[in-house]
């Protein structure tokens, strides 16, 4: 009877020792379970909140069909004069979401391109009232004025055609920073490179040649050759920059730019041969056909004789004084 007891309650504590170490890691469980299924469901509330908080404001504008399957989105607001192109296809209509992609975008600074077929040029980008003008395939225009705004009193001027020969054209800028020139292929709506005041000329492997002259000054000019042997450069001057406007730079003196005048070419010297060689001048020569030398030669022995009879007479005339 005295060792049932002890068995009794050994049995017992460690049942009691069982039973808590099975509720411990149960209640750990539950403490740190919350935190970890709490975030995810934070997170997922917050990610809508996220999505919505984008603004449009910058590029939303009076949407207009061009045709095309293109939008213009036309702004004037602080930027100045804008028209964003969009494609939003064929059958897009009034009030049908427009933010799609861009295919292009004019202003100020570039008022010209062509998209889809479509040629699109900012015309009346420094005024007040600037207004999109779209030319169709069949060369059929339409315009489509931009909000009012103000005027512009920037350095933003163009574009100015140039064709420059062999198939290809310019178009000249002005901006703020300086000139801009945009170069096309033949046939190609998208220039294939830009010059400016920071990259004035092509590189000599282009092909051809082509380069903003005085690029800091108030009187830029494009000069190019675009075919080879001795045809001459041709230049043309940007236009004028609008009164009162403001630079990003100090104009420099513009250094002259007419073609320097040609070098006169040294004479060649001329090599004598034949008798002027030998030191005979023309006409010298005997007219049996003797050479010249001979004939000087015989000159000088007549000299030498004459000389020898003036010198015997006045030894004559001596002898005879003495006499």
């Amino acid at each position: 009877m005295r060792t049932s007891v002890p068995l009794v309650l050994r049995t017992s504590t460690v049942t009691a020792a069982l039973a808590g170490s099975m509720l411990i890691p149960a209640a750990a469980g539950a403490a740190f379970a919350a935190p970890v299924t709490a975030a995810p469901q934070a997170a997922a509330a917050a990610a809508p909140a996220a999505a919505t908080a984008s603004d449009n404001s910058r590029y939303e504008g009076k949407a207009v069909y061009i045709g095309e399957g293109l939008v213009a989105v036309l702004r004037n607001e602080v930027e100045g004069p804008e028209a964003w192109i969009r494609s939003v296809g064929t059958g897009w209509k009034p009030g049908d979401n427009y933010m799609f992609r861009v295919v292009t975008m004019l202003d100020r600074s570039g008022p010209a391109d062509k998209a889809e077929g479509l040629s699109l040029e900012l015309t009346k980008a420094a005024s007040a009232h600037p207004v999109l003008v779209v030319t169709a395939k069949d060369g059929s225009t339409k315009s489509y004025p931009l909000p009012a705004g103000q005027a512009s009193t920037d350095c933003r001027v163009g574009p100015v055609g140039q064709p420059l020969g062999a198939g290809e054209r310019a178009e000249l800028y002005l901006t703020e920073k300086g000139p801009r020139v945009v170069l096309f292929h033949s046939g190609d709506g998208r220039g294939w490179t830009t010059l400016d005041r920071t990259t004035p000329s092509l590189p000599a492997s282009a092909g051809i040649i082509a380069r903003i002259l005085n690029p800091s000054s108030a009187t830029p000019v494009l000069e190019w050759k675009t075919q080879g042997g001795g045809t001459p450069f041709g230049r043309a001057a940007f236009p004028a920059f609008p009164k009162g406007c403001k630079t990003s730079y100090v104009f420099t003196k513009a250094a002259p730019t007419t073609p320097a005048k040609p070098q006169p070419k040294p004479q060649t010297v001329v090599v004598p041969k034949g008798p002027v060689a030998a030191g005979t001048e023309p006409g010298t020569e005997a007219g049996s056909g003797a050479p010249a030398p001979v004939a000087v030669a015989g000159v000088g022995v007549l000299s030498a004789a004459a000389l020898l009879g003036a010198a015997f007479a006045v030894r004559a005339r001596r002898a005879r004084s003495r006499g």
